[in-house]
């Protein structure tokens, strides 16, 4: 059997304690007159036929720069339009856009980066019986590495700042992209 006894002895005491006025020392902002700012007066405000006019904020909102688009940087259509693949079956299949770029983009991705364009399949090897349609434009670095030009495009499709941007490409080119 439990004692329960003791713990209601003890529980009359806490409404006393709810009644008790607790005083403290007045603060600065405390100390002053009560004006019409007050919170109950604002509540007030909220249910009151007249409400009182606001004045216009006297900062305006800052325009976010516009951030650049695969169309503005590149043209029309960054990427080809159907990159196709085929089975080993024959029938075909289609490959992510964002993987080819057109000559157009991938020659101003080179100039971008400082690399020239070439052309590579990096989806099938020699001998697969998979086989690419159209091959991966692709910027080979001064260092011999190879940076997918569609992918660089791709980057300014998702409304990223500029400076973000710069800063995906420079992980491609250091080869520190996740």
């Amino acid at each position: 059997m439990a004692h329960v006894t003791t713990s209601l002895s003890r529980s009359h005491a806490i409404p006393a304690l709810a009644h008790a006025t607790v005083r403290s020392r007045p603060s600065a902002a405390s100390a002053q007159p009560a004006a019409n700012n007050s919170a109950a007066a604002d509540f007030r405000k909220l249910f009151s036929s007249n409400p009182a006019p606001t004045a216009a904020p006297a900062v305006q909102a800052l325009q976010p720069a516009t951030a650049p688009t695969p169309e503005s940087t590149f043209g029309a259509s960054p990427w080809m339009a159907n990159p196709r693949g085929q089975n080993p079956d024959g029938t075909l299949f289609g490959y992510n856009p964002w993987y080819f770029a057109t000559p157009q983009a991938a020659a101003q991705v080179a100039q971008m980066l400082g690399g020239t364009v070439v052309a590579s399949n990096e989806f099938t090897a020699t001998g697969s019986p998979f086989v690419q349609q159209q091959p991966n434009l692709m910027v080979q670095m001064p260092d011999g590495r190879r940076i997918n030009a569609g992918l660089v495009a791709s980057f300014y499709a998702h409304g990223y700042p500029q400076s973000y941007i710069n800063t995906l490409i420079a992980a491609q080119i250091n080869g520190t992209n996740t």
